[in-house]
């Protein structure tokens, strides 16, 4: 797998700038997404790990990509695009709450996750790209936690963060599952009483 930061982009001590990681992330997103929800249940494409590696590189992207695969209306792919924080609170989907989401869709998605980073293990493993390593791992524990599999979530957590030992998310995941912490999918609409109630 290719470095997902191009030579351009490193300053001249070879450390890479952050900037271009989460503006490749914010390009890759819709194909990310496509490759997450494409049709069948078989693993993704080596193209496609790259595109969900490329695209967790970035919290934005992978916050953006939550809301997207539980939607019950099947959103075109195309149509994702990066959270931004000053639009409001994190989707309620991240937290659990919500219409229950289609279970074969989020377990696909888990699953392509979790081998677009054991194609990243495999091929690259060179340090620009363990972010989207371990996030897109990480978005695969989510996945699992989403589920109800909190062993699965627990596994996929710790190897994200032995990929990346600060992934925000995989923290998240972990922390939710060590915490008994499981959805609470409903029909009726999330309020700020709901997400109130689900912090404390």
């Amino acid at each position: 797998m290719a470095c997902m930061i191009p030579s351009t982009a490193r300053s001249p001590d070879q450390t890479a700038v952050r900037f271009p990681r989460e503006i490749a992330a914010a390009v890759t997103l819709p194909a990310a997404a496509a490759s997450l929800v494409a049709p069948g249940a078989g693993t993704c494409t080596r193209t496609g790990a790259i595109a969900i590696v490329t695209a967790c590189g970035a919290l934005a992207t992978r916050l953006a990509l939550v809301p997207f695969l539980v939607a019950r209306d099947l959103p075109d792919p195309r149509s994702v695009r990066g959270f931004d924080p000053s639009d409001g609170p994190v989707p309620p989907a991240l937290l659990g709450l919500g219409p229950e989401p289609d279970r074969d869709r989020v377990r696909t998605a888990g699953d392509r996750c979790a081998e677009a980073w054991r194609v990243w293990r495999a091929e690259d493993r060179l340090g620009d790209s363990a972010v989207g390593a371990a996030g897109a791992l990480a978005l695969g524990a989510w996945c699992a936690w989403a589920l109800g599999s909190s062993a699965r979530a627990e596994t996929r957590a710790r190897y994200a963060l032995e990929t990346r030992a600060d992934d925000p998310l995989a923290g998240l995941v972990l922390r939710s599952v060590l915490a008994g912490s499981s959805p609470t999918w409903s029909d009726r609409p999330v309020t700020g009483a709901d997400r109130d109630r689900r912090r404390s």
